[in-house]
């Protein structure tokens, strides 16, 4: 699945190519985060679009559903059809990794979109602890794989087109299907994959199927 995102923009580029009213979280330069750490992510609340901290991974964390949810389910379960119709956000991303192993050998890329910077479909909540502060968590929408990403793995992150944008962080219900509707496959030929060394930095001389970039 997507093991990890990049955000490499800086708060500026990110008002600018998302309207954003309030930046109340950002850090810069990050060129891979974890599960579970802490994400920027845009909401919209009291009517500005706020880009804030969020943990990657609601709660519980260990819940299958918690980092990665498959947005064809998103409708089975009452608590997520809840969240869906109230508590949408996006994840602001400059790419994300996925990886395959083939015997001993380990094929890692980035994949990216050719116009840059994007925004995947996400779910919010706020954990309320007995005791301690609030805690804002997130988990990110998944889709079917396209031609690019299919022999890493069965989905990729659900990538809004930019239109999408404001439909999917206004609150207010909206059908399944004009939800599920925006998260469709992202066509591979807007996507190139960049391939990884085992040290994390872009090598594009690591091994690598070269026959399925685009």
């Amino acid at each position: 699945m997507c093991q990890a995102i990049a955000i490499t923009a800086a708060s500026s580029e990110l008002t600018e190519r998302f309207e954003l009213d309030n930046v109340l979280f950002h850090t810069s330069s990050r060129s891979e985060i974890q599960p579970t750490e802490s994400i920027s992510a845009i909401i919209h609340h009291k009517d500005e679009r706020v880009l804030d901290e969020f943990r990657w991974g609601m709660v519980p964390y260990w819940a299958k559903d918690s980092v990665r949810m498959d947005s064809l389910k998103l409708f089975e379960k009452p608590i997520y059809e809840r969240i869906a119709n109230k508590q949408r956000c996006i994840i602001p991303c400059n790419g994300f990794y996925v990886s395959r192993t083939e015997g001993k050998v380990v094929h890692r890329v980035k994949i990216a979109m050719r116009s840059g910077m994007f925004a995947i479909a996400g779910l919010y909540d706020v954990f309320r602890p007995a005791s301690g502060e609030e805690m804002r968590t997130c988990t990110m929408l998944m889709t079917k794989a396209n031609g690019l990403i299919a022999p890493y793995q069965p989905q990729m992150p659900a990538i809004l087109e930019p239109e999408d944008v404001s439909a999917w962080l206004t609150r207010g219900s909206r059908t399944p299907f004009q939800l599920t509707n925006m998260l469709r496959m992202m066509e591979s030929v807007r996507m190139i994959a960049i391939p990884v060394s085992p040290t994390g930095e872009a090598d594009m001389e690591f091994e690598a199927p070269r026959t399925e970039w685009v």
